[in-house]
């Protein structure tokens, strides 16, 4: 800036002088035309037309007094003022340019023209797909045809195959009563709600909704995004920002990824689903804390993880977290997209699992998972949910969910009330039941938390990425090929989409429909796939 000002005084004296140095020539040029002219008045002398020359004169001479006035007063202005007319001068110099540059392509004859046409060859816009990305391509261009719960057919498929691969925990989306709720409210509000939620396109189911999950989660207010996705990603740029502090584990998956990356904060991360190495990230910021002085009351502060996370089925040690949040200043971001109806003894997530009520300051559940339908949740206090209607890009900018889907929703949230602590029994089986059956193959090894209904597994030899990617894609073809469908991440789990890429693995998710002779029968398909490829 310093540097800025002493040059801006460097031009206004330059400019000075040079109107100085013109005001004094022109000052003696007139007063020389003055003589002259008096003397052709006495008629000693014949001079220049009087009136002309002194008009002239004294308008230099005006010019000179406004110029040095001006040059005084407002330098920057004369400066800037100089600056763009200098750079129209460019611009009417680079267009005449451009018109004779335009003349000259006139003149090229029909065949010559022809014949640079003839010559262009065209170029590929983007890279070519890597043989990853064709599988992916491949894979996606299945469409499922039916859905029962337990099992699945596709396009690709002649027959049923039995569904390990979906989250749809407590099999909501083929429940008569949420499909029979659905039903009503498409015929009495139709199907899209026409606008955002904050101008009209809020509708009574989306309130409805609203408060049940509030009435659930035991608070005042919960707030409704039209899809799961933008549910965490929006609620995280929400509260975090520029400046603010966002301590992250390595493993959330691209959802809230996004969310952290939005905000523009400043980012630590700590070891996935690692308590130990959380402490000493805190610990390390506490010390630098002490070190620059700074007061950790004047930033926000946020530990952001999830539940149950979705690329690796660990469960959040909730306990020994809330521990450290407290005892470091931070709050806690939770994503529970995929316990929410699923761990606890009432199925209402990881505060229930560990008898924790009102420990997180901010969770956000997508509804697409155990309560099959479509959209997403944020709850917290009134300050969260009041501050993301203004906030949230993704509630304030898109159009709000269907009507309908808040609708199964509710119904969904009807049926857990009712016999979710049966249902939560029996998928605790099933998933205990399916752990069991890994642990028995000796080619693969269980990564995921036994009580975790999402499973993942990976091969107990040691190869290399791609050779494991390769081998567990073979063998989910093969299962695939015998009846049971199942994923094999390598491919769609990507180093783009996260911070730290986890190996190869095999996915399975169990749902309440399964039966035990099922998932025997899956284990049976898939001890011959890894004993045919490993």
């Amino acid at each position: 800036m310093s540097f800025i000002i002493n040059s801006l005084n460097v031009t206004s004296t330059t400019l000075e002088l040079q109107g100085t140095l013109i005001g004094s020539l022109v000052s003696d040029r007139l007063r020389s035309y003055a003589d002259s002219a008096a003397s052709a008045l006495n008629g000693s002398l014949d001079g220049p037309s009087v009136p002309s020359y002194v008009d002239a004169l004294l308008f230099l001479e005006n010019y000179k007094e406004w110029w040095l006035r001006l040059v005084r007063d407002d330098p920057v202005h004369v400066v800037v003022e100089t600056v763009l007319l200098f750079t129209i001068l460019v611009v009417i110099w680079r267009g005449n340019g451009s018109k004779k540059a335009k003349n000259f392509d006139s003149k090229l004859t029909f065949s010559e023209k022809e014949q640079l046409i003839k010559d262009w060859k065209s170029t590929s816009l983007t890279p070519p797909l890597t043989d990853q990305e064709k599988r992916i391509v491949l894979r996606n261009n299945e469409q499922v045809t039916t859905y029962t719960g337990t099992h699945i057919q596709t396009t690709a498929s002649s027959s049923l195959l039995l569904n390990l691969s979906t989250f749809d925990f407590l099999c909501m989306s083929v429940s008569e009563d949420v499909k029979r709720a659905s039903r009503e409210t498409l015929q009495t509000y139709g199907c899209g709600s026409c606008g955002p939620r904050g101008f009209y396109g809020t509708i009574k189911p989306h309130l409805t909704l609203e408060e049940e999950f509030a009435a659930v989660w035991g608070v005042n207010e919960s707030i409704m995004y039209s899809d799961g996705a933008s549910t965490s990603s929006s609620t995280v740029a929400a509260f975090a920002k520029r400046g603010d502090l966002l301590v992250i584990d390595q493993g959330i998956y691209e959802g809230l990824l996004t969310g952290v990356t939005l905000s523009r904060s400043n980012v630590k991360t700590f070891k996935h689903n690692d308590m130990d190495d959380l402490r000493e990230v805190l610990e390390k910021i506490r010390r630098e804390d002490k070190r620059l002085s700074r007061n950790v009351l004047e930033q926000r502060r946020f530990i952001v993880t999830e539940a149950i996370y979705r690329n690796y089925g660990s469960i959040l040690p909730l306990d020994k977290l809330v521990a450290l949040k407290d005892e470091f200043c931070f709050r806690l971001i939770v994503d529970e997209s995929l316990s929410f109806g699923v761990l606890g003894p009432n199925g209402l997530g990881i505060t229930d699992l560990y008898n924790l009520p009102n420990s997180i300051e901010i969770t956000t559940v997508s509804l697409e998972n155990a309560l099959g339908s479509v959209g997403g949740m944020t709850i917290g206090d009134d300050e969260v949910v009041d501050h993301q209607r203004l906030s949230g890009a993704g509630y304030v900018f898109s159009a709000s969910a269907p009507p309908f889907v808040s609708s199964a929703s509710v119904a969904s949230l009807g049926v857990i009330k009712k016999d979710g602590k049966e249902m939560i029994k029996k998928l605790k089986k099933n998933a205990t039941t399916v752990v069991n059956i890994i642990k028995k193959i000796k080619q693969l090894s269980l990564t995921s938390s036994p009580d975790s209904p999402v499973i993942f597994c990976c091969l107990s030899s040691s190869a290399s990425h791609e050779s494991q990617n390769l081998t567990l894609q073979s063998i989910a073809s093969e299962c695939k090929s015998n009846g049971v469908l199942l994923v094999a991440t390598g491919d769609h789990v990507t180093d783009h989409l996260l911070i730290h890429s986890p190996p190869p693995m095999l996915r399975l998710t169990v749902n309440v429909l399964h039966t035990e002779s099922m998932l025997k029968k899956a284990g049976v398909v898939i001890q011959k796939a890894c004993e045919k490829f490993c």
